[in-house]
């Protein structure tokens, strides 16, 4: 009798022990969103300003986001050479946000690098002397920590590694946006113009009381 008391009680402090467990995961789950752009894309700069930017504070705490800077580039013997849709600058443009990025650790900093830079880059494509520092450096990242890696194999391998994630989707429109690893193209059609609403309904099935 006074084993199955036991066992009974052993029972119990492990379902309850697992619940609390999967509970406290379930609160610490995040959506992955992964953003496929290109420096120089106007949608993938209309995209980043008008759509992610303006509501991230809102959904920050329930968003992993990755931002990887390639879209329709291609890349030739292995990188010594790379192709852009909008031009050699475009494909200096997103080497040089895979250097910061790789030198950003906090997710709310690389959102705000991003926005800066597609705000800007673009502006300065006449510029030569353009590349974004004051973005990096508004940041507290030194900028020639990432001139540094952009002229290193180290760039060259973030570009590689950018191209490997986005040949995994192969998207036929940039910017593409995937979430939770799953590329669904009803949820990147809206994206582009309710990237809020889209969002929220994966929010809303771990988070019910958020985007009310």
């Amino acid at each position: 009798m006074k084993v199955e008391v036991v066992r009974r009680m052993v029972k119990i402090i492990l379902i309850a022990f697992f619940t609390l467990l999967n509970g406290h995961s379930i609160c610490h789950a995040k959506i992955h969103v992964q953003v496929l752009y290109e420096s120089l894309c106007p949608d993938s700069i209309n995209f980043v300003m008008q759509q992610l930017y303006p509501i991230w504070n809102e959904v920050a705490p329930y968003v992993n986001i990755e931002f990887v800077p390639f879209g329709k580039s291609s890349s030739i013997n292995g990188g010594q050479h790379f192709i852009c849709q909008h031009g050699p600058k475009e494909c200096m443009g997103n080497k040089i946000q895979s250097c910061a990025l790789s030198l950003i650790p906090e997710q709310n900093a690389q959102v705000e690098y991003v926005n800066c830079f597609m705000s800007t880059f673009k502006k300065g494509i006449d510029n030569d002397n353009e590349l974004g520092q004051g973005c990096a450096e508004s940041l507290g990242l030194p900028w020639g920590y990432v001139a540094n890696c952009y002229h290193s194999t180290h760039g060259t391998r973030l570009q590689l590694a950018a191209e490997k994630v986005t040949l995994a989707t192969r998207p036929k429109f940039v910017p593409t946006i995937i979430y939770n690893g799953h590329f669904d193209q009803k949820a990147q059609d809206e994206s582009q113009f309710n990237f809020k609403g889209v969002l929220c309904s994966f929010i809303v099935q771990l988070y019910p009381g958020v985007c009310q």
